[in-house]
């Protein structure tokens, strides 16, 4: 039985979807795994259908924040491309190719994982280990000696960590931040590749999932999924400025213990 009765599988609830929208929102910036609230929330809340196109669809809302506080390095790199420049862009796509592997190749056994809790729960603990690391990182660099280039090595590096974060319980930002540092990148230039990074990772998998909306496979239909979008959109701007506003004060820490304890 469902601990929170707000959410049927036959006739998914707005309430549901609002407090689904608020997780997504807070989380999804912040390296404590979006996915993995969203999977504990949706287990509690008795939906086993479709978790991973409502996760992919939340995913959206907060990627419009991304859009926005990232707009000025957007536009720079359509400039540089469009002079045939590719010096920011090339890494971007680098990194972008094990994520895409790994979804079009295991894109079935993680759909599963998206409707075990436990799988979520190990995603969790793994996020912990991976954020304690990322903190020793940061705090054993010597400042003058941080990178604020990335390089292709950096980029496959940071791609191979989001490509693990499809996991549900893995924090997408926590596994690419955490890497970053590891290799001796600025922490703000390693959360800026980080979010830049997300753009082509989300909108593929929307691609894939989102027409199951339209199919009618989601169990609901576009109104209130456009709203749930455009609502964790606006939370995640905030805390996505939250974010950057701590990542140099030793947050990682203090988010491996909340991980652990969720």
């Amino acid at each position: 039985m469902p601990l929170i009765d707000l959410f049927s599988q036959e006739d998914p609830g707005f309430a549901a979807l609002f407090v689904l929208a608020l997780l997504q929102g807070l989380t999804e910036f912040l390296p404590v795994s979006s996915s993995g609230h969203l999977v504990l929330a949706q287990s509690a809340m008795g939906l086993t259908e479709p978790a991973l196109v409502m996760d992919i669809a939340l995913h959206v809302g907060t990627l419009l924040a991304v859009f926005v506080a990232y707009r000025k390095d957007l536009t720079s790199l359509a400039s540089e491309a469009m002079r045939g420049r590719f010096q920011d862009l090339g890494p971007l796509v680098v990194g972008t190719v094990p994520a895409a592997f790994v979804g079009l190749t295991f894109g079935g056994l993680l759909e599963e994982a998206f409707h075990q809790a436990r799988f979520a729960a190990i995603g969790l603990c793994l996020t912990a280990a991976i954020l304690l690391v990322g903190e020793w990182a940061r705090r054993s660099s010597d400042p003058l000696e941080q990178r604020s280039t990335i390089g292709y090595g950096d980029a496959i590096c940071i791609g191979l960590a989001q490509a693990f974060a499809i996991w549900p319980g893995v924090s997408r930002s926590g596994s690419t931040i955490a890497m970053g540092l590891v290799r001796g990148l600025d922490t703000k230039v390693a959360a800026r590749f980080s979010f830049l990074l997300s753009i082509p990772a989300i909108l593929g998998a929307a691609v894939v999932q989102l027409p199951k909306v339209e199919a009618g496979e989601a169990g609901l239909g576009w109104g209130p999924l456009v709203w749930g979008i455009l609502f964790a959109g606006l939370v995640g701007w905030g805390a996505l400025r939250m974010l950057l506003a701590f990542l140099g004060r030793g947050a990682f820490a203090w988010f491996a213990v909340y991980c652990l304890i969720l």
